[in-house]
């Protein structure tokens, strides 16, 4: 299974979800006060491994989508899956981002990242792509977008493009390759699984 581009490794740096966005202005804001909270709570090098993992999947539950980023990804095998099918690999996707990204916080290094404006969905109002700038410390600058959606004040957060790329996208692409070969659902969770414990979606 290949890995997902090196530009998300990067932009979830930023993934710190903050408390309940039905507090937020708008979109733009929502994304500048999460990374902020990101940045305070998951680079902490004062706690344990564990409560910073426990802090990254809580962080992930609130602020991200993960049903509909989930439905998006393994697309038509969605609608044939049982709710415990869903369910399963709602977990198993969820496992995989906590693996592949959260020792990204361990080995942070003072990055910065600025908010520089946002786009309204042309095809859907209640979608805000925000644009998202990370300079990093050896002088180059990742330009990203977040794509959030507002459902009565309340955000979260769809898809992340890095350099043009869509991690939704990328994933879709991905993870169908693996489920063509595997015979669906089913293969691809337990694909998932034996890469997750032989820690094969840790960084290098």
């Amino acid at each position: 299974m290949k890995s997902v581009t090196r530009y998300f490794s990067v932009v979830f740096l930023l993934l710190g979800l903050c408390a309940p966005a039905a507090a937020q202005d708008n979109a733009e804001q929502f994304i500048k006060d999460f990374g902020t909270k990101a940045l305070e709570e998951l680079t902490d090098q004062s706690i344990s491994s564990d409560e910073r993992e426990k802090r990254f999947r809580s962080l992930l539950q609130e602020g991200f989508d993960l049903r509909s980023i989930s439905q998006f990804i393994i697309a038509r095998h969605w609608r044939s899956a049982s709710d415990e099918e869903r369910k399963e690999f709602i977990q198993v996707f969820e496992d995989y981002l906590i693996q592949r990204f959260l020792p990204l916080f361990e080995k942070y290094q003072g990055e910065t990242f600025h908010t520089n404006g946002s786009r309204t969905d042309a095809q859907n109002e209640s979608l805000s792509w925000v644009r998202v700038n990370f300079d990093r410390q050896q002088g180059d600058t990742v330009n990203t977008e977040w794509r959030v959606r507002n459902q009565d004040g309340t955000f979260s957060i769809l898809d992340v493009r890095a350099e043009g790329a869509s991690m939704a996208l990328t994933l879709r692409d991905e993870y169908g390759s693996v489920m063509n070969q595997r015979g669906g659902l089913s293969g691809l969770i337990e694909a998932l699984k034996q890469k997750l414990d032989q820690g094969a979606f840790r960084p290098d």
